[in-house]
């Protein structure tokens, strides 16, 4: 069967632009459709094809997407999907200026661009999983189901849940939410993964986490830049192999900072931490690999630190 998008590339691709699709991430590679979703004033018996055909449910939009599209997103999302199978390198793209709650007491503002918890969510669920390679998620507000993470890549290398690696999560911001929410969560090991310039802020559970899952593999490659964490339980607890910790700054998370929980041969840099140099330890909630190199600022020494207390 043809894909749905079996026109000529070209002609999609000068009617994308022209839309304003290429103002992505990833310009130089955008060759698919836009798909609008507006919670405020969408429908699910339009046809999404432009802004003023907009969907009403991300669940609506994923089940037009192909590969290389662009889902835009406006309003308020309440609900908990699962990206579809044989589906690569989607960007999902807050459509509002920064990522913020646009609620007022529950109530939608009529702005904004956030994914929050439905009104009866399905415990241990996620607002959104992944599980095919390549997709991009970039300017939203996510607050999570309790318990629960945001994002959730699913890798079992089986026929439900392949494998999401080379995922991009960009400028998102992980906020609040239920009890012992997570922000991102990596089960079973993904590849080339990037958490660039999110903020993660008053998560009762851990920002960054990952699971055994199916026990594919240790995370590999990955790359955590710029993030903010505040006032989170945890922050990062995450099994890394060969990954970058870049830029991320460190604030009032009360138990695990920066746990590396397998692998190695990890670069750990210019990471502000609140601790003095000498508290960057287990007991202060720091675990390296004896093959990382960590160099980053503590709060009592202008130089930095190469101090760091391994699993």
């Amino acid at each position: 069967m043809a894909p749905r998008n079996s026109g000529n590339i070209w002609a999609s691709l000068r009617s994308y632009h022209q839309a304003g699709g290429l103002n992505v991430a990833n310009p130089a590679g955008a060759i698919g459709r836009t798909w609008y979703v507006n919670t405020i004033s969408g429908s699910n018996t339009n046809n999404g094809k432009a802004p003023d055909e907009a969907f009403a449910t991300v669940a609506k939009a994923l089940t037009m997407v192909d590969s290389f599209d662009i889902i835009n997103i406006a309003g308020v999302v309440k609900e908990q999907v699962v990206a579809p199978l044989g589906v690569f390198d989607v960007t999902i793209v807050g459509a509002a200026n920064r990522p913020r709650q646009a609620t007022s007491g529950g109530v939608p503002t009529g702005g904004g661009s956030c994914w929050i918890s439905p009104d009866s969510p399905t415990a241990a669920t996620a607002l959104l999983e992944l599980i095919e390679q390549g997709w991009t998620v970039q300017n939203l507000l996510f607050a999570p189901v309790a318990s629960s993470p945001c994002i959730k890549l699913t890798r079992a290398e089986d026929a439900v849940h392949p494998d999401p690696s080379h995922a991009s999560i960009l400028g998102c911001r992980f906020a609040g939410g239920g009890a012992s929410g997570i922000g991102i969560e990596d089960s079973g090991g993904c590849h080339n993964v990037a958490i660039e310039d999110c903020i993660f802020q008053s998560l009762g559970g851990t920002a960054i986490l990952g699971i055994a899952g199916a026990g594919i593999a240790t995370p590999l490659m990955n790359r955590y830049a710029r993030n903010f964490f505040n006032q989170c339980t945890n922050a990062i607890n995450i099994g890394a192999s060969h990954s970058l910790f870049l830029q991320n700054r460190f604030i009032h998370n009360t138990t695990l900072k920066l746990k590396i929980a397998a692998g190695g041969y990890n670069m750990v840099l210019e990471n502000s931490f609140e601790d003095a140099e000498a508290d960057i330890d287990n007991g202060h909630g720091y675990y390296g690999i004896a093959t990382d190199v960590w160099r980053n600022f503590s709060s009592n020494t202008p130089a930095m630190s190469v101090g760091y207390a391994t699993v």
